[in-house]
């Protein structure tokens, strides 16, 4: 029995308690201000309504401007972003071969440079006893190289430029509408001579877009 009131009193308690915080908050809530119930449905439709991010490289694909910047920073990255991967190889190919013609004639310049200098003081050298053996000579084929280098590093600012502009021409004609209806037609004509005489047959080329 005792164990029942105690049970009993103790379930009282809980309610008064219970009743005692929902009053303190409905207090806290002004009469006046309505409560805003939140439906899961129109959250969802509210962020499916919003415009999605555009991506960098999808948003407003093919840009020109874009794969001109790409490949102007990553040699080959335009060709990627027009989606030409097989030009990726002929991009480094030619850069590279560039790369190449910088180094040999770059160190063939320095070969001959410290010759010369070596001759002009009457010290062996590398070329010292062969036809090579005068400071004329050597300084001819330092300057050559001189030039070469020069060319080659001429060479490898043209192959950058000419990748950029290749990946943004390539963009622009990704985006060319070309119409599928093109007819080529031979038609037989007659040639107006331009010194008054009689007209010569040929044959005109009839190239139409429709």
């Amino acid at each position: 029995m005792q164990g029942f009131q105690y049970v009993l009193c103790w379930c009282c308690l809980v309610s008064a308690i219970y009743c005692c915080s929902s009053n303190v908050l409905q207090a806290q809530i002004p009469d006046n201000e309505p409560i805003i119930q939140l439906d899961l449905d129109s959250v969802l439709a509210v962020l499916e309504d919003e415009p999605a991010r555009k991506k960098f490289f999808s948003g407003d694909y093919p840009n020109p401007k874009k794969a001109a910047f790409l490949s102007l920073v990553v040699p080959g990255a335009g060709q990627v972003y027009n989606k030409r991967y097989w030009k990726v190889p002929l991009v480094y190919g030619a850069m590279g071969s560039m790369v190449a013609l910088i180094d040999f004639n770059q160190s063939r310049y320095r070969r001959f440079r410290t010759a010369l200098d070596l001759k002009r003081k009457d010290l062996p050298h590398e070329f010292s006893g062969t036809r090579l053996d005068n400071a004329n000579s050597l300084r001819i084929i330092r300057d050559q190289y001189d030039k070469n280098m020069q060319l080659s590093y001429v060479g490898l600012v043209l192959a950058h430029a000419l990748q950029a502009m290749e990946a943004f021409v390539d963009a622009h004609l990704r985006s060319f509408d070309v119409s599928e209806d093109l007819s080529l037609q031979l038609k037989p004509m007659l040639q107006p001579d331009l010194l008054g005489g009689t007209p010569a047959p040929g044959i005109g080329i009839v190239l139409r877009f429709e």
